[in-house]
Order: C-alpha cells, then sequence, then structure tokens
C-alpha cells in the first residue's frame, strides 16, 4: 500500500453559517486495493520492525488459513492459463479514524471493526491500527478474504501427465490437445505428473466485493459506527456525495507515472472547492452550484472526452469518499 494515500489528510470543509460560528464537516474515507501476496502484506502491516506506529493487531483466523487461501487462489489463476494481469489473493480496506478515537482502547476498537466485517460479509479478517510516520492519520488495515474455507479440504496430486483441452476438461491423450502441426493448441495446458490437478479448500470467490455498490455499503456501515462510537454529534461524519457540488481528490499511488498529472488535477479540485465553500457562506443554494457543476465540470468533461479520448489520469473510483 502506497503511503502517500494520507496525503490526502483528514478530510474537511469549514463552512461560515453565522458571523461566529465554524461547523467542520468531514467525510469518512475507505479504500480498497488488491492484494497479489497477501502473506507478505500481512506482515507489512502487522511487523513492528516494518511498522514505526503500530499499536495492535487482530485476526479471525490463523496464518495457516492465508498461506492455503493464497495456494488456492494461485492455483486457480494458473488453472485459468490466463496470460495477462495478476493473481488476486485478497483485498484490504483502509479505514480513515478521526483522531478523537485515540482515546478509545485500541485493542477493543480494532476488534469492534474487524468483528463487524465478519458478521456483514461472513468471511475471515486480518487486521492492523496504525498512526501514519507524520502521527496525521489514524487508520485501519483490514485485510479480508472473498472466499470461505470449505468443511472438507481436498487437494489430488497426478500420478501421470494429465491433459486438458480449451474448455478445461480432461482428455485421455496428448494427441487430443495438438493441432494440424504437432503443437500444443492455444489455451490447452499439460499438469506434470507430481502436481496438483485438482484443489478444493474454499468456496468460489464472491463477485460482490469486486463492485462499487460493495464499497459505498461498508463505507455507510462503518460511518455509521465510527459516528456511534463518537459522543459529540458535532464531530461526527458524513458520507461524500459525488452528486453533490464538490469535485472528489484524486489517489495518487506511490510510483505512479501519472503522479504529477493527479497533483495538478488535484489542486483544480481544491480550487474548485474553495469556491464551492464561499459561494454558500454568500446564500448560493446547493442546487444551483450543482447545476453550475454539471455545466462547467461534468459536460465539459464529457465532451472533451468525446473529442480526444479518456484522460491522462481517471478518478480513483475504489477509494470513496474524499473531498
Amino acid at each position: 500500500m502506497s503511503k502517500s494515500i494520507f496525503d490526502l489528510r483528514w478530510p474537511c470543509r469549514e463552512l461560515l453559517l453565522h458571523e461566529t460560528e465554524v461547523i467542520l464537516i468531514r467525510n469518512s474515507f475507505v479504500l480498497q486495493s488488491n492484494l497479489h501476496d497477501v502473506m507478505g502484506r500481512i506482515d507489512y502491516i502487522s511487523n513492528p520492525k516494518r511498522q514505526e506506529h503500530l499499536y495492535t493487531t487482530y485476526s479471525t483466523v490463523e496464518p495457516l488459513f492465508w498461506k492455503e487461501l493464497a495456494e488456492q487462489n494461485q492455483y486457480d489463476f494458473k488453472r485459468a492459463n490466463r496470460e495477462t494481469g495478476k493473481c488476486i489473493e485478497a483485498r484490504e480496506l483502509v479505514i480513515a479514524l478521526p483522531e478523537c478515537l485515540t482515546t478509545v482502547d485500541r485493542d477493543m476498537l480494532l476488534q469492534l471493526f474487524v468483528e463487524k466485517f465478519r458478521e456483514l460479509y461472513g468471511v475471515q479478517c486480518t487486521a492492523a491500527l496504525h498512526h501514519n510516520k507524520t502521527m496525521t492519520n489514524y487508520h485501519i488495515h483490514l485485510i479480508y478474504s472473498e472466499r470461505k474455507l470449505l468443511p472438507q479440504k481436498s487437494k489430488k496430486y497426478a500420478t501421470r501427465n494429465m491433459f486438458y483441452d480449451e474448455n478445461h476438461r480432461h482428455v485421455r491423450t496428448k494427441k487430443e490437445i495438438l493441432d494440424a502441426d504437432g503443437k500444443i493448441r492455444e489455451g490447452c495446458y499439460i499438469i506434470p505428473k507430481g502436481e496438483i490437478y485438482d484443489m478444493s479448500y474454499f468456496s468460489p470467490k464472491n463477485e460482490y466485493f469486486k463492485s462499487f455498490a460493495f464499497l459505498k455499503e461498508v463505507k455507510k456501515e462503518y460511518t455509521d459506527l465510527i459516528n456511534s462510537i463518537i459522543l459529540d454529534p458535532n464531530q461526527h461524519l458524513s458520507i461524500f456525495n459525488h452528486d453533490g457540488p464538490y469535485l472528489a481528490m484524486k489517489k495518487v499511488g506511490n510510483r505512479n507515472p501519472k503522479a504529477k498529472i493527479v497533483e495538478v488535477d488535484n489542486e483544480l479540485r481544491r480550487q474548485w472547492n474553495s469556491q464551492v465553500d464561499m459561494a454558500l457562506v454568500q446564500g448560493v443554494t446547493e442546487n444551483d452550484l450543482i447545476e453550475l457543476k454539471k455545466e462547467e465540470v461534468t459536460a465539459k468533461v464529457s465532451q472533451s472526452v468525446k473529442q480526444k479520448g479518456e484522460p491522462a489520469a481517471e478518478p480513483c473510483i475504489n477509494s470513496c469518499g474524499s473531498n
């Protein structure tokens, strides 16, 4: 996970409602990412030698679970004979927390967030509670499995070379997967003697976890959970409204070749959001600002895409809620 995502700081807006009253509107922030090395990632977030401000960890399973999950996912990925992309072994949520929660018992806080996820989705998790290096962002790393462990695990090894056609159907002889030139047809493959030819440790992946609807849902659940812990209603969080007058910030990933483009875009978004603040203070209605956003931003971006193609840097759809 790139440490630069925390450069967003804690998202908030200041609106002057009266001459002497200032209300801070804080938006919750959740980021999801794919993990291609779940064991390595778990060590990174939970190893005090690798984390300067690691407070506590919590897991619903033993480490063997993640090792077997990675093995199952790598096996399925290889079995699918995919030539592009990387195997996704698990997924991770980064959940930003308001600083007022630093006074809450950390072990209890982390366990509450993890068990809430397991209650909602019935999958296993491992998590860690951190501050970033500059102590400006209090956050949780929550790693979860997209699959459930089966009641009975099964692993079978080939006693001889095994041949499979384009539809992953087992055939008797090598000749059945060769083309007219005697070469193995595209999509066909051989499992050598001694290697695994069938592995059933986990259920299929839950496709819901890949959807924006899931991220939207889990963000609402965690926003409600945070607000239930915070006693002062003035410190409660809100959920960023993408249909509102503000523009969401974009993620600036570590070693992102388009980082400078994204940073310039973010600065323009900050300027727009500042103008929205001023307009609201001066009495412009939110509906009028939404219409202006449609005319000056949405419509013009759409027209530019039609003329020039997709922009060089697109919004990060896997982050939900920073303005």
